[in-house]
């Protein structure tokens, strides 16, 4: 066992990427504070715009989570009791409550393993009459393939509502991957890449009618819509949470391009067979690494090495979604998944986030590669 270093190298650091904030954030509150403007005020109307903007749509509204957000996005769509939505089995779970919630059926379809993202080539096997939209998940911050997924949509007059919970900033083909959904969903939670202090989401429109009906929901109104009379319910931003996602939203960039300088420190250790791989041929893809992951047969030993020299890991989606009881219980799959039950088998997340020094992006690479240098050696003996 390699001795303990005196200080171990964490998955997050939430709180150093908040201290060139410090002063402006409580500044703000203060204001806020002797304002008495507490609900969805100017800085919740700031910010809808904001991202609206950054996200390439025509409106933005602030709801209290991502997966309000999702909820509310799949109902505006037009899903139904009974309806289907096809997805990825390889994401966190609030992407398939919030289809069970509105007694609809998750379809897991099987992921790319380049990449980890629904394979649209996989899609089209898995439609019914009783499929109402399909929801793709930028895992990570890495781009899904959209534009076959929309051709799909198009030709089975299907929605399309984005999970991007883990993309802001994650371009595709040198667009916003907001813009290529009817609507798409963002979270604030705060391991995120745009974090809030708390719970929080956004719904980004393209039809400025989804942005009116939503805002009507979030706060109590009853809308018709889709033949059906939605009831509202209480899902407002805090106003306080908006402005410090302003706030975090002009550092964005900054914090970004430390994140992707980490990324690129352990892309020069690890092979390109062991981690995301980038669409040869393809310009304007940007990935935002909201996790940077490795993979190998020998997860769990790499994942003991590290631990022992004092690197913090995860293991994400192992089982996947439709593993879980609640989707043996409300959902089903489309095909084989094989590369699912394969990423949950191999991938190790590694320490990403904008205040890891570069040094321990160093070190954590350099044993990263040396023990699947190790790894070949002893499959090839």
């Amino acid at each position: 066992m390699t001795e303990q270093p005196k200080t171990r190298i964490p998955r997050y650091d939430l709180i150093t990427p908040m201290l060139p904030c410090k002063d402006e954030i409580m500044d703000k509150f203060e204001k806020f504070l002797m304002s008495g403007n507490y609900i969805l005020g100017e800085e919740v109307r700031l910010l809808e715009e904001e991202l609206a903007a950054a996200c390439g749509v025509t409106d933005a509204v602030g709801v209290a989570s991502g997966s309000s957000a999702l909820f509310v996005a799949l109902a505006m769509a037009g899903v139904r009791p009974g309806d289907e939505v096809i997805t990825t089995p390889y994401t966190f779970d609030a992407t398939m409550e919030s289809i069970i919630l509105l007694d609809a059926v998750p379809v897991f379809v099987d992921i790319r393993p380049e990449d980890l993202n629904i394979d649209p080539a996989k899609i089209e096997a898995a439609i019914t009459p009783k499929t109402r939209a399909i929801m793709p998940v930028p895992i990570f911050g890495a781009p899904c393939d959209m534009d076959p997924i929309n051709a799909i949509a198009e030709k089975h007059d299907l929605q399309v509502v984005v999970d991007m919970a883990q993309g802001y900033g994650t371009l595709y083909k040198g667009q916003p991957m907001g813009a290529f959904g009817r609507m798409s969903t963002l979270s604030f939670y705060p391991t995120k890449n745009l974090p809030g202090i708390g719970d929080g989401g956004m719904v980004l429109c393209r039809d400025q009618r989804d942005a009116d009906r939503i805002r009507k929901i979030r706060a109590h109104q009853a809308v018709r819509a889709n033949d059906h009379l939605y009831t509202g319910w209480n899902s407002r931003l805090d106003e306080i949470q908006a402005m410090v996602i302003r706030i975090r939203n002009n550092r964005f960039g900054d914090e970004q391009g430390d994140r992707d300088q980490v990324a690129a420190i352990y892309d020069s250790y690890i092979p390109a067979a062991n981690r995301l791989g980038y669409p040869a041929g393809v310009e304007g893809m940007k990935v935002t690494h909201h996790q940077y992951w490795v993979r190998t047969q020998r997860r769990d030993q790499l994942r003991d090495l590290l631990d022992d020299a004092g690197i913090d890991t995860a293991i994400y989606y192992d089982p996947p979604l439709h593993r879980h009881e609640i989707a043996v219980e409300y959902g089903r799959t489309g095909g084989e998944l094989v590369e699912a039950e394969r990423a949950g088998r191999e991938v190790l997340i590694l320490p990403i986030h904008a205040a890891l020094p570069f040094e321990d992006a160093h070190r954590v690479g350099q044993l990263v590669r040396d023990f699947l240098a190790s790894d070949m050696k002893s499959a090839s003996s």
